[in-house]
């Protein structure tokens, strides 16, 4: 029997070691590569309010919340916010009413999210539009529904 040098197993472990570290680095640069896509900058955006349950006499909703674009930590950058005055809460469809608007995140974007309300006073409880986040992946319609209805925020540039 020949004796095994340790020399081979070496140099195959540390390949190894080295192609894993290759591909790990390549998907943190990837990660990296594809936020720095969208450091921040100038939003321009719509946002569509729908409730397919809403009776009143325009069978509009009447939002109240919020709709921000966050680094998933501490900053955020609001997009939209109203809050809810009951039966002066207004009827808004869409913001703004005709076309797109602009607001600056300083800070990087890597989610936008919706909590937003439906007043319903004196009718029923408030339906809840929209509740929660989804992955920012740059210019595109972002739907977040809610129990009753849904949120579409449509991002048309950023930077």
């Amino acid at each position: 029997m020949r004796p095994m040098s340790m020399g081979r197993p070496v140099a195959l472990a540390s390949t190894a070691l080295l192609l894993a570290s290759v591909v790990g680095a390549g998907t943190a640069q990837a990660r990296s590569a594809d936020q720095a896509r969208y450091p921040g900058g100038l939003v321009t955006y719509s946002i569509e309010f729908s409730n397919p349950q809403e009776k009143d006499d325009n069978n509009l909703p009447e939002p109240y919340g919020k709709v921000y674009v966050t680094d998933g930590g501490l900053r955020q950058t609001t997009l939209w916010e109203h809050p809810d005055l009951d039966i002066n809460t207004p009827t808004v469809q869409r913001y703004p009413e005709a076309g797109y608007t602009h607001r600056y995140a300083d800070h990087l974007i890597t989610e936008i999210c919706a909590f937003v309300g439906e007043d319903d006073t004196g009718i029923n409880a408030d339906d809840v539009l929209a509740q929660g986040c989804e992955p920012f992946h740059g210019p595109g319609a972002y739907n977040i529904p809610g129990p009753n209805g849904e949120v579409t925020i449509t991002v048309y540039h950023v930077g």
